[in-house]
């Protein structure tokens, strides 16, 4: 598949948080709706990452790319420390002007944070495979619903709904930022191929654990969990039957 083609997938996947947004928008936003879809969003992503990303760079690259993956996860965990963000804005309320401007730059930064590295795996995905590379534009599409879902949090209170389209076009902006990155780096070094898989796998697998399920566990919703990881298992399996 040509460059263009992989971009124009990854920003399309990016473009999900739209629909999140919309639903959040137009939804009841109970408990139970973000424990479900965060809970979701990071079956889906460990499942990826465990069984499709990380046994392709193995199978390159040998032992030397579960190196890679912890590099990946400890890469992220570095830049979680280093700069200030959140990923939704529940408990900031009644934000007037003054404090846009810092909710707006957090936010943005936190959805880097999550979308950089899925877009940065997807032209490493479809240079090991087109199957993959189908597989991981799909599952992030999905992911990326109750991402945008989980951004409306507490936004009644928040007076611009407009705010959080401009966000979902900046995730999907950020998606495409990765992937172009990847694109550039599979061009002139794709013999790193596995290199690019495993730190992207281990990217998203400490998003998954470090943002997504907290968040889904912390109103003590465990069923719903249950269900929100039962659910994205069936869709992995669903997905690997038709790819």
């Amino acid at each position: 598949m040509s460059s263009i083609n992989i971009l124009i997938l990854a920003f399309l996947s990016g473009l999900a948080t739209f629909f999140g947004v919309y639903l959040g928008d137009k939804s009841n936003k109970s408990t139970a709706n973000i424990a479900f879809g965060t809970s979701f969003a990071a079956g889906i992503m460990i499942l990826i990452s465990f069984f499709e990303l990380i046994p392709e760079a193995y199978h390159s690259a040998g032992a030397r790319s579960l190196f890679w993956v912890v590099l990946g996860l400890l890469a992220v965990w570095l830049i979680n420390k280093i700069l200030p963000h959140i990923h939704s804005i529940k408990g900031i309320e009644n934000c007037e002007q003054k404090c846009s401007l810092k909710l707006s730059y957090l936010l943005a930064i936190g959805l880097i944070l999550h979308d950089f590295p899925e877009g940065f795996a997807i032209p490493s995905s479809f240079t090991s495979s087109s199957e993959l590379g189908l597989l991981l534009v799909i599952a992030t599409f999905i992911h990326n619903i109750p991402e945008g879902y989980v951004l409306t949090v507490a936004s009644a209170k928040y007076k611009s709904k407009g705010f959080f389209y401009k966000l979902a076009l900046f995730s999907a902006v950020s998606t495409l930022l990765g992937a172009t990155l990847g694109v550039i780096l599979i061009h002139y070094f794709s013999f790193l191929n596995p290199v690019f898989l495993s730190i992207a796998a281990g990217a998203m697998i400490f998003i998954s654990i470090h943002e997504l399920i907290p968040a889904s566990l912390k109103n003590g919703r465990k069923l719903t969990f249950l269900l929100g990881t039962s659910t994205s298992l069936a869709v992995y399996f669903g997905l690997n039957l038709i790819f």
